[in-house]
């Protein structure tokens, strides 16, 4: 049991995998109690600051003007991040009480409370309450980022107008920006249409995945030089693995450059503009109705019928046992899906791998192996390999099936998370069981709601809830092992094995 206040006498390394991770959720516990301390301390700094300068006069300090500034000298952090810290307080004194009474009792962290912060800024007072219940209990059961995700998702139900009038005003804020850092370095980036951004990240993937197996360079190199070429006129990502003529991508035609493929989910009567309910982008998120039809106007479509598990019992009836799924099935997997079903992780459906549940055991033939819908998941590349050696019982994670909806996976601890079908919410609405219905105010459905006065439509140069609570943004991992750690860094295997059966 990790019941100790002092961190100095514990001794981890006697401690079992369990009693390990009991005291990984004790000790992130009791870091979020210290940051809602922080929040609720730095907050009442500014209300203290506010009322003793709330009528200076002329000249006088204007209320509460330097309470950041007092707050990060005794912290020694920017202004920024106590201006941050101050905003977040004052949300949840003002609208969350349910969000504030949970963060200090340590059961949400900061990072979890800037996304409901975040996400209920714009919502109106009527459907605020149910809203933030919903979100609360989501985060129990979801990181930040996929707690994001459900949140815009939500919102964006609630209130397709304003999510509508948010966008059209953000866009106004695009910029690209070069910033110089140590030893010959700089950093590039900017703020562009989601849109615009997953084109761009979309096509720089295409260019990493050009040059052969042997090349050297990890993903994240091969973006960056990706992006190099495209601007400096070559539009191709030469291959660096030195065997010159011997390199199987040498002499390969070069193709003339497409349209980056971007994918967005949209329900039928969304599209037709009978309802406005949030389209999915891949690799971004929800995003409204009205630019989802925009980017309608030059796409493609494809028609993703909803089924139900008796279509895959009569398309099995009959069925030659196969590994690969056909190109009807695997893109109807890849839009219910949406993203990898490992629990937290976020990498889209496009970049990522189909899987069989139960393995296909190709000398067995057994039922549970077929190449079903229902048998069949999504994953990205570093999930897929953790699934497969615990297939392989190389690893004591355990996935379940439990329904056509609902993957759960088994921790070597056995603890269970469930992941459910991401896109299938987006296609399908009614599925999206979880989201909360906004009372009846007399609006009809077209008419904006009337959101709070005070809505910051730029929080972008604010640090990110992540930067507070763990400032480790453009630290250089030095441990070899750890560099591929994130699921957008892994390099594809050229050809995926499918798991052995029990008797290779």
């Amino acid at each position: 049991m990790f019941d100790s206040d002092d961190l100095s006498s514990v001794d981890f390394g006697a401690m079992s995998d369990e009693g390990l991770i009991e005291a990984l959720r004790a000790a992130h516990g009791r870091a979020a109690v210290a940051q809602a301390a922080e929040v609720f301390a730095v907050r009442e700094l500014y209300r203290r600051h506010r009322a003793e300068s709330a009528d200076p006069g002329p000249g006088g300090v204007r209320a509460g003007e330097f309470a950041a500034s007092e707050a990060a000298v005794a912290l020694q952090v920017d202004e920024g991040t106590a201006v941050a810290l101050i905003d977040i307080g004052l949300a949840l004194e003002d609208s969350l009480p349910r969000t504030r009474v949970a963060f200090a009792a340590g059961r949400i962290d900061l990072a979890k409370v800037r996304v409901i912060v975040d996400s209920t800024r714009a919502v109106a007072r009527e459907v605020l309450d149910v809203l933030e219940l919903r979100l609360l209990e989501a985060a129990g059961r979801n990181n930040s980022l996929r707690l994001r995700q459900t949140a815009r998702r939500w919102a964006a139900r609630l209130d397709p107008g304003g999510t509508q009038r948010r966008r059209e005003l953000r866009q106004d804020e695009r910029e690209v920006r070069l910033r110089a850092v140590q030893d010959g370095m700089a950093v590039f980036d900017g703020l562009l249409p989601a849109p615009g951004a997953q084109t761009v990240a979309m096509r720089l993937r295409e260019m990493s995945l050009q040059v052969c197996g042997s090349d050297p360079r990890s993903m994240p190199q091969r973006r960056a030089d990706a992006l190099v070429a495209l601007a400096d006129g070559s539009g191709r990502l030469q291959c660096h693995c030195g065997r010159g003529a011997r390199c199987p991508k040498f002499g390969v035609p070069f193709e003339k450059p497409r349209r980056p493929l971007i994918q967005i989910g949209i329900p039928a009567d969304t599209l037709l503009g009978i309802q406005d309910a949030p389209a999915f982008l891949a690799g971004y998120g929800p995003i409204d109705a009205a630019l989802a039809r925009i980017l309608a106007e030059h796409a493609r479509f494809q028609m993703i019928a909803e089924r139900s598990s008796a279509d895959d019992d009569l398309a099995a009836a009959g069925e030659v046992a196969q590994w690969r799924p056909s190109p009807r099935l695997e893109r109807e997997v890849r839009a219910v899906d949406g993203m990898c079903r490992f629990p937290g992780c976020v990498m889209p459906a496009a970049e990522s791998e189909l899987d069989h549940n139960h393995p296909l055991h190709h000398q067995l033939r057994e039922p549970g192996g077929r190449t079903i819908r229902t048998n069949l998941t999504v994953l990205c590349t570093r999930h897929h390999r953790l699934k497969t050696l615990a297939d392989n019982e190389r690893l004591p994670w355990r996935t379940w099936r439990a329904d056509l909806d609902r993957l759960q996976w088994t921790a070597p601890t056995g603890d269970i998370h469930t992941t459910v079908r991401e896109g299938a919410r987006y296609l399908f609405p009614r599925t999206d069981t979880d989201a909360p219905v906004a009372p009846y105010t007399g609006h009809h459905r077209s008419e904006p709601i009337e959101a709070p006065a005070t809505i910051p439509i730029r929080p972008a140069d604010r640090p990110t809830a992540e930067d507070i609570a763990y400032p480790l943004d453009g630290y250089i991992v030095v441990h070899g092992q750890l560099r591929r750690i994130r699921p957008e860094d892994e390099i594809p295997d050229d050809k995926p094995q499918p798991a052995r059966s029990p008797s290779d």
